[in-house]
């Protein structure tokens, strides 16, 4: 199913929970898009994307493989997750904290589930021969992410949009652009004033689509969840 979450806190080893960054993560199939940015500074903290692994169902195990990172760090990471009574997830695993010199230090994350199988998702990949790039577009609702980088590594740019109601417009909807970084160009809802990619509705996964005169390979689609 399609799902979009966000963290809620994050601890390193026995330091207090908290939360430095507005995080969200993309879920769609066995495909992921996470942009986490920094409150302080609105900086990424960091942008990836990749293939995510169930390694055990019970309890749930998973392992995310990164094809593009922001840190250029490109080995996998994983964790393990159980309910919390109030609904959210708990994640435990060790992984580099950069507050401790990229030292492996054992976290805790808190995620909760904002949308999981009601709104349509997919993710999307390029890989440009002329421009040695990789690109990922996803989209779970009213949300949406690019991202591109170098194969390889190097600079990442990333853009998120938001599919919102414009004031006084009678319930008119649009995309606007919450967020940029980077100096590569992305395809964009928001600039062309679309509601959604022509024939978007019709992807299945695996198909070669067109997304404003680029070719890219679906890696992954849901369906809305019908009442």
């Amino acid at each position: 199913m399609a799902r979009l979450s966000t963290r809620i806190s994050i601890r390193w080893g026995d330091e207090p929970a908290s939360e430095p960054t507005t995080t969200l993560v993309m879920g769609v199939g066995g495909y992921f898009m996470d942009l986490r940015v920094t409150n302080s500074d609105n900086t990424v903290d960091w942008a990836f994307a990749g293939r995510k692994e169930t390694v055990f169902v019970s309890p749930l195990h998973c392992r995310w493989h990164h094809i593009i990172d922001s840190r250029n760090v490109f080995e996998p990471d994983e964790g393990s997750f159980e309910a919390l009574p109030n609904g959210d997830s708990l994640e435990t695993g060790s992984m580099p904290c950069l507050e401790r010199g990229g030292a492996v230090t054992p976290y805790e994350e808190v995620w909760r589930t904002l949308s999981e199988g009601k709104d349509m998702g997919w993710i999307l990949r390029r890989d440009d021969e002329s421009t040695k790039t990789i690109t990922f577009l996803g989209r779970v609702g009213s949300e949406y992410f690019a991202m591109v980088q170098a194969e390889g590594g190097g600079p990442l740019s990333v853009q998120r949009e938001a599919l919102v109601t414009e004031d006084g417009q009678d319930g008119k909807q649009a995309w606007v652009t919450k967020y940029r970084h980077g100096e590569e160009p992305l395809p964009s809802l928001a600039a062309h004033g679309l509601l959604a990619f022509p024939g978007e509705t019709a992807w299945t996964a695996g198909s070669v689509v067109d997304v404003l005169g680029s070719h890219f390979t679906v890696c992954a689609v849901e369906e809305a969840k019908t009442a």
